[in-house]
């Protein structure tokens, strides 16, 4: 052991799992327990799963990357990954606070270190210190524990040594391309008790390698530790790539440029044992990944979903004096939702041998009459035939997925350059007239720019895992329905000036208001409820919104003519409501947000907070909406506030709202016209309305 280096990715005995591993002692016995756990360990692919990694594979030879960009690729990978931290910084990353689990060696009061005086470390590929940092924290900054930190790209290191916590001291960051000779900065040679590679090898092409870890072995004092972690064949990013990411052999491109090479673990130990390395610990992983909120979710949902959709049906069969009686067996426990369901399986789906006989009996002595009634039904034009006809022939909506560019956190530029660079093609601006014809017909690789709002993406309505983008995830793209983007895009607040959101979680238009503002000025968001205001910090402080003052309270106990609140010269008023313009909202299938009473509850509600909101001493501009497609709680709402005293002698709604803007409101209503709706028939989007109040001007002072 003195005398040779060690590796610490391989096990003598390969049977044997390694203790290091901090999943590795989670294994899957029986399948019927699969959802206990999100992951379990060394799960043995079948004979049909290998089938598939290499049918998968081997389908990518036909797609590879075109020589040129190959070559380009090839002949400087550095600057993809410099161009990359000059872009994320230190956002992108997690910190990886697993490292002693996984490595409990690098714990500098370890046994295996106590003869050292000072432990002294390597860490290759460190990017910003997503490794450094931690484990400095971990050994709780020791004096024994001194830590070389080393990349190719200048960026990482100039972010890492910019960061708070570089303590130069105890740290030694530089610049290294591990296959070129070593620098001056470099640690002197066999001086090493530990050199780290967690994804390094991996990003450096096959040709190199040797030339890397010879450097890298040069530096490892004899009896030292390599502690490796790559990416191994047929992992699971290996298997998602398709078009123009491979570019020979095991050595793929991602989306930004990066190089990553997937290994075969004998073929990295036979590269490791060329230069004489003692094997101690190898082992592949295969983990098997569970999604446990997918339980039986889609099958639920659906099954859900299809009987509130029979709902009027099953409503009327239960007016029947006998039928009514099913409401109160005590084996469904007063629940009528879970009758539903069973009437459904009974008349519609299919049957009830999936059920208990608890709960079949609910139905079965009364199935014969249950039909009978449904069939008079039938017959009035009311049955279950009638609900399904109506269903097909009603049009399909296909609303598009919308993504606001976070002009926050990155130019629009920069965000159509990115997604250039990842092989989206954008299409540029979308007609306005061909609109539903052009999203129905989008490939999931394209992108338009919206002809009404402005750094406004329009992606595929078939695109999968948009959410899952990096991104989407970082919050440079941030989705939000065309429609819930109106508000803030017609409230245009100058940068500088102050704006009020009164009901403002989750935020999403607060961080556009922010974001028209330039970050310059201040909103202030308010919502009655506290964990929904938790929620709402979080989105803004993601979306790297720093002007924002977001806080609990109730708007209408608010006293507006507060002097903290005097330069607040616009607001956004988008108070609770029905909801029933979201698409895919479950009150859509059940009505049971169109309820009369409920609405006049809710006009009452928006009305007041409405009143309230334009009593701000200062305002000179504010947006009323609703997610809704009640005109109670739109029109209604409108021309009630303008009845008011005070409103009508110093507010107008805004005429020519968004002119190219077609749907308006309703006509019945003489507001109609200069007011906003949208629906997901006609703009393709949520449903919504908007309508915009500004100041009446007094010998043009204050004139915005």
């Amino acid at each position: 052991m003195k005398d040779e280096p060690i590796m610490g990715c391989a096990e003598e005995n390969p049977e044997e799992k390694p203790k290091c591993n901090p999943f590795g002692t989670r294994f899957l016995t029986d399948d019927a327990k699969v959802f206990e756990h999100n992951a379990w360990d060394d799960v043995e692919w079948s004979e049909e799963q290998q089938e598939e990694a290499k049918r998968i594979v081997e389908n990518q030879q036909s797609m590879k990357v075109d020589e040129e960009k190959a070559m380009r690729l090839l002949s400087a990978p550095a600057d993809q990954w410099d161009a990359f931290y000059a872009h994320n910084e230190n956002r992108f990353f997690k910190d990886r606070n697993w490292l002693l689990k996984e490595f409990p060696e690098l714990d500098v009061n370890e046994a295996c270190n106590s003869e050292n005086v000072t432990v002294k470390i390597l860490e290759v590929g460190c990017g910003v210190g997503n490794t450094t940092f931690p484990l400095m924290q971990v050994n709780n900054s020791s004096s024994r524990l001194f830590l070389h930190s080393c990349d190719y790209a200048p960026n990482a290191i100039r972010v890492l040594k910019s960061q708070e916590a570089y303590d130069p001291e105890k740290m030694n960051a530089f610049v290294w391309d591990i296959t070129q000779p070593t620098p001056e900065e470099a640690p002197a040679p066999e001086s090493l008790d530990y050199i780290v590679c967690i994804y390094v090898l991996s990003a450096i092409h096959p040709d190199k390698i040797r030339k890397a870890l010879s450097n890298l072995m040069s530096l490892l004092k004899p009896g030292g530790t390599l502690l490796l972690k790559d990416y191994g064949r047929y992992d699971l990013t290996q298997l998602r790539f398709k078009k123009d990411r491979l570019i020979e052999g095991n050595l793929y491109c991602r989306g930004d440029g990066t190089l990553v090479y997937f290994f075969e673990m004998e073929e990295l130990e036979a590269l490791l044992g060329e230069f004489k390395m003692k094997k101690k610990v190898m082992h592949v992983d295969r983990r098997l990944i569970v999604n446990r909120a997918k339980q039986n979710k889609k099958a639920l949902l659906r099954l859900s979903c299809e009987s509130l959709k029979f709902r009027p049906v099953f409503d009327e069969i239960l007016k029947d004096k006998e039928l009514r009686k099913m409401k109160n067996d005590p084996n469904i426990n007063g629940s009528v939702d879970l009758l539903y369901v069973l009437m459904y399986e009974t008349l519609v789906g299919s049957g009830l041998n999936r059920c208990s006989q608890e709960m079949k009996s609910v139905i079965s002595r009364r199935a014969t009459r249950m039909k009978e009634v449904e069939k008079e039904l039938e017959a009035d034009g009311r049955g279950i035939k009638s609900i399904k006809e109506a269903e097909e022939g009603a049009k399909k909506i296909v609303i598009p997925r919308y993504a606001r560019i976070n002009t926050l956190k990155w130019t629009v530029e920069e965000a159509l350059k990115t997604l250039e660079t990842e092989e989206w093609k954008i299409l540029g601006t979308a007609s306005v007239e061909k609109f539903p014809e052009l999203v129905a017909n989008m490939k999931e690789d394209e992108i338009y720019k919206d002809p009404h709002v402005e750094n406004l993406l329009i992606f595929a309505p078939n695109i999968q895992n948009f959410h899952e983008y990096w991104m989407v995830e970082q919050r440079y793209l941030i989705l939000q329905d065309k429609a819930s983007c109106l508000p803030a895009f017609l409230l245009n607040p100058r940068p500088g000036s102050q704006v009020f959101d009164t009901c403002a979680a989750p935020g999403m238009k607060t961080s556009h208001a922010a974001a028209i503002m330039d970050n310059q000025g201040k909103v202030w968001a308010m919502d009655r409820a506290a964990d929904r205001v938790a929620t709402m910090k979080q989105l803004l402080d993601g979306s790297k919104v720093a002007i924002a003052s977001a806080f609990c309270g109730d708007f209408l106990k608010t006293d507006v003519t507060d002097k903290k609140f005097s330069k607040v010269k616009f607001a956004i008023v988008d108070p609770p409501c029905s909801g029933s313009g979201i698409v895919k909202r479950m009150d859509e299938i059940t009505g049971g947000n169109a309820e009369k009473e409920r609405l006049e509850k809710l006009k009452n509600l928006q009305a007041m907070i409405l009143k309230h909101a334009l009593k701000l001493p200062g305002l000179k501009r504010a947006v009323y909406s609703t997610c809704s497609i009640h005109e109670e709680e739109n029109e209604q709402v409108v021309d009630e506030v303008l009845l008011d005293t005070y409103v009508r002698q110093n507010f107008v709604l805004k005429k020519d709202v968004l002119p190219e803007w077609t749907h308006r409101g309703l006509s019945t209503y003489e507001v109609g016209e200069h007011c906003l709706r949208a629906d997901p028939k006609v703009t393709l989007t949520n449903g919504f309305f908007v309508a915009v109040f500004e100041r009446v001007k007094k010998d043009q002072e204050g004139e915005e």
